[in-house]
This record gives structure tokens, C-alpha cells and sequence, in this order.
């Protein structure tokens, strides 16, 4: 409401009448912290001049999801250089209100960066940012709010690229049940980095590296090279990783843009106990569809779907969130710590409201250990998940539906305690 009183006052205003783009966050209450961090950085004057500019602004709860120490660590005289950058990614050369957004694809921000643009289910999206209130006009530019900070991307090193690619490759080749396919590619890339002084590694690591490629080539299971192999590239890629842990842990694990991601996943259904329940997966529109009908028959009354994700997916993050399209029943979102998918998992159960597009944050310190519906004692931490699932399991018969967009690891500051 603060926000849509702000655009109908500056409106009405002449231009020249208007508060500038610090002025008008000083005045709003939301955007405390980013005029804090405004400050830090000496942006006062570059926001206050002349412009025109267009500033996508993280409201105080975007930036309270970020780790406190992290927040700490750029208001600090060693962290200001990195966090003028950040800041200055977030700012556009022009006056660009939300119309002119919409029919833009990409933008060119004063960091030197870009920030892709699109729509999609009554969003305005920056990178992956939504748009909240929009078209704050000010006599210098305009300010749309937005619900996380955006963190430009890291000039990487050589090694960095090699590795990374490989991952980037290696990834999808496991997810898709071809662990031999994953190790190869990484047992390619690390061989290069020991094998070209380009890429940086004394000859002390490359020959310990070189020592332990030729173990792991001796091991007979596809899964366990794979990670073997990528052990060895997450520790090369540890100082790397240092940097980016001060960054805010949003981390999309699954957004079904590609109709193959939606593979990954597989079906398990009460017929493992004799029930008479139905399921199948699809691909929609840059989503996956599990759909079915529950039957009580046999003791039965679930069917659920499954996938395995990368170790490391959802360290640093403390929560779950998914953007889905339910059916009005009651689901259980579930992990699991293991690449086995036997009886135990943990589960948190989500309402939903029929043909209603919904945001749901499962915090994972909060969900429930269980074994074939059993509850346990324990709980489950962020780095030790190795797989998701979806149950449908509220013990009613019928027709059932779940079309969900994306699922992300994030960082929302709340660790919990783990037990």
C-alpha cells in the first residue's frame, strides 16, 4: 500500500518536484537497508545526480535473507569494493518503467552486467527477482522493488571455467542414470588441470591429484568415481566457493525449462504394498505435472514421485521453496539423505488451493523424520540431502493434480537447530 500511495503522489508531481531515487528510499520505511548499503558503498552522490536511472531495489526483507556475516562482511572497509558492484548491478542506464520492461528481454546494468527480463504467470522477473511494487518514480529515474538481492557473476579463473563446465556437464549425465557418462567427464577435466601449467595448480597438488586419479580409476562402481572425482574438483574449487559463500544461498534445483529435466523424476506408488493408486509425470509449459487418482483399495492410498539431486545442492540454504499449481488437496514435500530411496525420508506436508498458482518455503530443520509414514525421532540437515519427493498421501481417494514450476534451495537467515 506504501508503495502504490508513493507512485500516485510522485505522479502527480513535475518531475523536477519529485524526490530523488536516495531521497525516495530514505522515505520508505522497506528500504532501509539498501539506503544503508547505499551509504556504505559512497553511491549517495551517483544515485543522486542527474541520470536518468532505473533501480531494481531489494526491499529489507530481500536483504534479511541474506547471512548476517555476510551482510557484515560488505558493510566492512574489505567487503565495500564488492559491495558497490553488487549495487551497481542492481542499476540501469534510463528511465525504464514497468511497461517498457515487459517488452524488454535484457538489460545492461552500470556494474557492466546484464539482467534478463521476462513475465511469466503474472510476474515481471529480474534474473530471478520478482518485481513487488513498481514504477516509484523519482525526479532522477524510477525504482521498482524487488525480493532478493541480486549477485552479479564472478570472474572466474581458468580452472574455474574448466571445472565448473565440467560439472555443468557432468550433472545431468548422473541425474539421468549415467554415473559412467558423469565420471568420465570430470576424470577428462581433471586430468586436463594437472596435465597444462595454464591453469595455475603447483606441482606438489597436481602430482597428489595425479596419485589419486589413478585410485579412483581402479574403483569399480560408475557412482562412486563420479563422486569421487568430484570431491577432488569441489576442494579445487574450495577458495572459489569461500568468496561465494557470502553470497545469499538461492540455488535452483529443479525449474523444468528443459522438458528432459522433468526424467529425472520417478514414480512410486502404492502397488509396492498392493494398493490400486495411479500416478504419471509429463512435461507442461516450462513445468512438470504429476497427476493420477488415489484408491483406498488393498490398504493402499499414496502415490508419490522422486529424484535424486547432487551432493552439495542444498548447502548453505536452510529452507525449501516451490512455486506450484495444486489441486486443492493436502501434499507432503519430502527429502532424503541417501541415493537409495527405501523407507525413510523426511516430510513436511503443504496445503494447496485448486488451480491456484502458489509459494511454498519448507524449512528444512523442521521436517519430520519418517519411515513408511511412521514418524522418528531426528531430523535432517541441509547437506545431507540427496534427494526430493512428492507424496500425495492424505488418505482420501480421488483424482489428483500437482504442476510445479520450480524448487529452490534458499538461505532465509533462520538456521533452527538441528536435532
Amino acid at each position: 500500500m506504501f508503495f502504490i500511495e508513493t507512485v500516485v503522489l510522485a505522479a502527480s508531481l513535475p518531475l523536477g518536484a519529485q524526490p530523488t531515487i536516495v531521497e525516495q528510499a530514505v522515505e520508505a520505511d522497506q528500504l532501509s537497508t539498501l539506503v544503508t548499503a547505499v551509504k556504505a558503498a559512497g553511491l549517495v552522490e551517483a544515485l543522486s545526480a542527474d541520470g536518468p536511472v532505473t533501480v531494481f531495489a531489494p526491499t529489507n526483507e530481500a536483504f534479511a535473507r541474506v547471512d548476517s556475516k555476510v551482510i557484515e562482511y560488505l558493510l566492512s572497509e574489505p567487503g565495500r569494493p564488492e559491495l558497490g558492484r553488487i549495487l551497481l548491478h542492481h542499476v540501469v542506464p534510463g528511465r525504464l518503467d514497468a511497461a517498457t520492461l515487459v517488452g524488454t528481454s535484457e538489460v545492461t546494468t552500470l556494474a557492466g552486467t546484464t539482467l534478463s527480463l521476462e513475465t511469466a504467470r503474472d510476474r515481471l522477473l529480474v534474473d530471478d527477482a520478482v518485481v513487488q511494487a513498481a514504477d516509484i518514480g523519482a525526479s532522477n529515474g524510477v525504482i521498482h522493488t524487488i525480493d532478493r538481492v541480486m549477485i552479479p557473476p564472478v570472474q572466474q579463473s581458468p580452472l574455474e571455467i574448466l571445472l565448473v563446465n565440467a560439472i555443468e556437464r557432468g550433472v545431468p549425465l548422473f541425474n539421468s542414470n549415467n554415473p559412467a557418462g558423469c565420471a568420465a567427464v570430470y576424470a577428462t577435466a581433471l586430468e586436463a588441470a594437472v596435465s597444462v601449467d595454464d591453469f595455475g595448480l603447483d606441482k606438489m597438488v597436481r602430482d597428489a591429484i595425479t596419485d589419486r586419479l589413478r585410485e579412483i580409476a581402479q574403483e569399480r562402481d560408475a557412482t562412486e568415481q563420479a563422486w569421487a572425482y568430484r570431491r577432488i574438483m569441489d576442494a579445487l574449487l574450495s577458495e572459489r566457493m569461500e568468496v561465494d559463500a557470502r553470497a545469499p544461498v538461492d540455488r535452483v534445483l529443479f525449474d523444468f525449462q528443459d522438458p528432459g529435466s522433468v526424467d529425472v523424476f520417478d514414480i512410486v506408488l502404492d502397488g509396492v504394498m498392493g494398493g490400486r493408486s495411479s500416478g504419471r509425470i509429463r512435461a507442461g509449459d516450462g513445468t512438470l505435472i504429476f497427476d493420477g487418482e488415489t484408491s483406498l483399495r488393498n490398504n493402499g492410498g499414496f502415490s508419490s514421485m522422486r529424484a535424486p539431486v547432487p551432493s552439495g545442492s542444498c548447502d548453505g540454504a536452510d529452507a525449501l521453496r516451490v512455486r506450484f499449481k495444486g489441486d486443492g488437496r493436502t501434499w507432503i514435500i519430502g527429502t532424503r539423505s541417501g541415493r537409495s530411496f527405501g523407507g525413510e525420508s523426511y516430510w513436511t506436508r503443504f496445503d494447496t488451493v485448486n488451480n491456484r498458482w502458489m509459494d511454498v518455503v519448507i524449512p528444512i530443520a523442521e521436517m519430520e523424520r519418517t519411515s513408511f509414514g511412521q514418524a522418528l525421532r531426528g531430523r535432517i540437515a541441509p547437506e545431507q540431502v540427496r534427494g526430493i519427493e512428492f507424496y500425495m498421501y492424505d488418505k482420501k481417494a480421488g483424482p489428483f493434480r500437482l504442476e510445479i514450476d520450480s524448487i529452490e534451495a534458499i538461505s532465509t537467515g533462520d538456521t533452527g537447530d538441528q536435532a
